[in-house]
């Protein structure tokens, strides 16, 4: 098995629904993210990439064979292969962890990882089968998470569901909410994030000016406790408010990873090592807790404890949903865990949530975080739709 590190991440800026990057499906917004890591990084001039995976929740608005057309679009070299890859939110981390697996089999030495999406561009399915000259209209097709009623339900159910059951209250939420932003708005200041994102580029025209995207839309860093405990509930009696969930988003991030050995002989000084990953099936209807199981399960493999770790990354798609995978985690390890070490940076509830490309902006945070305070290990996770979580454990080289 061979040693399989992280050389750099670039992303775009995470925009909102109809905003920044509207008119770019998500193969698009990815390609020129890959495009963008492939300059930082000098890959192309340095050596080649042989493969491509693309982590995407939403499917795409454009493209069939989604990895290959966004490999193409991105320029890179025909010889490149693709691989698409759908676990919802956590589909850039399930990426991440299928990489590693074949560059420490040796079945490559070098592959651009991550993921995309792009709310704006989404489209609805219709079915080619209804029987005709009945007069009945076509209308979309559902989209379904769970094959059985009582487990397909929606994300805020889940929210809420899992805030009753783990008992978090909405003072909690609210609280959690506001820190996300505070901890976001302090990482722009001290360079965790900001400069791994590619700028996109609208040309000016005869009537208008160039347009340039390179900042993130969705953060609110005025948030404040007292007003996010004055918005109503989304669901009668709930704790899930649209203060304390993630948004939907348009956005890429991508991570180049590679065998130590091929990094050495390329010249690159690795941020981080692939040390385990892991995946665990729950309950649809509590999907949020996904990352409590694989979070423990990694570790157990990895030969690690909770107390091991210095960065916790956990995708916030709601701020019920990370308490609750706190407290399952310190339930079960008989750990407390020091919540300065939890979402340092702040998450998707304050930068925003482009479901698919979220595994590979926090795994940038986690490395970044890593370099900066000097820490040992770190992982980065995710719950995903369905009922799933996944789960990446990174040791820091840069200490």
């Amino acid at each position: 098995m061979r040693e399989v590190v992280f050389v750099d991440g670039v992303r775009s800026a995470f925009t909102n629904l109809g905003g920044g990057l509207r008119d770019l499906a998500s193969t698009e917004i990815a390609a020129f993210v890959l495009k963008g890591l492939a300059d930082r990084t000098g890959i192309l001039e340095r050596g080649k990439v042989d493969g491509l995976f693309c982590g995407n929740a939403l499917r795409d608005g454009k493209a069939s064979n989604i990895g290959r057309y966004a490999a193409l679009l991105a320029g890179l070299p025909i010889e490149t292969e693709a691989h698409y890859v759908e676990m919802q939110c956590g589909s850039a981390i399930t990426s991440v962890n299928h990489a590693a697996a074949m560059i420490a089999l040796g079945y490559a030495d070098v592959l651009m990882v991550g993921g995309m999406e792009s709310y704006s561009t989404m489209n609805a399915e219709f079915s080619m089968n209804d029987e005709p000259y009945k007069l009945i209209p076509p209308i979309p097709l559902a989209s379904h998470l769970a094959p059985t009623k009582d487990e397909d339900i929606t994300m805020i159910e889940v929210s809420d569901k899992m805030a009753e059951k783990w008992g978090v209250s909405r003072a909690q939420c609210d609280e959690y909410a506001a820190r996300s932003q505070q901890r976001l708005a302090a990482a722009y200041q001290n360079g965790i994030t900001g400069d791994e994102i590619v700028p996109f580029v609208y040309p000016a025209t005869k009537k208008t000016p160039e347009i340039r995207i390179d900042k993130d839309e969705f953060p609110k860093p005025a948030t404040t406790v007292e007003g996010l405990s004055k918005l109503r509930s989304v669901m009668p009696g709930g704790v899930t408010t649209a203060g304390n969930a993630s948004g939907r988003n348009d956005g890429a991030a991508f991570l180049l990873m590679m065998s130590a050995d091929k990094a050495k002989e390329l010249g690159y000084t690795p941020y981080a090592k692939w040390v385990m990953g892991a995946d665990v099936g729950v309950h649809p209807y509590e999907m949020g807790i996904g990352p409590a199981f694989s979070n423990l399960k990694a570790m157990k493999l990895a030969g690690l404890t909770v107390g091991d770790f210095d960065v916790f990354e956990c995708n916030e798609a709601f701020a019920a949903q990370n308490l609750g995978v706190i407290r399952e985690m310190e339930k079960q390890s008989g750990v407390k865990i020091d919540q300065e070490r939890w979402n340092p940076n702040g998450g998707a509830i304050s930068i925003g949530h482009p479901n698919g490309a979220s595994g590979g902006r926090i795994a940038m945070f986690c490395m970044r975080q890593l370099e900066k305070t000097g820490g040992k290990y770190g992982l980065f996770s995710s719950c995903c739709g369905g009922g799933h979580g996944t789960t990446t454990i990174i040791e820091n080289l840069r200490r």
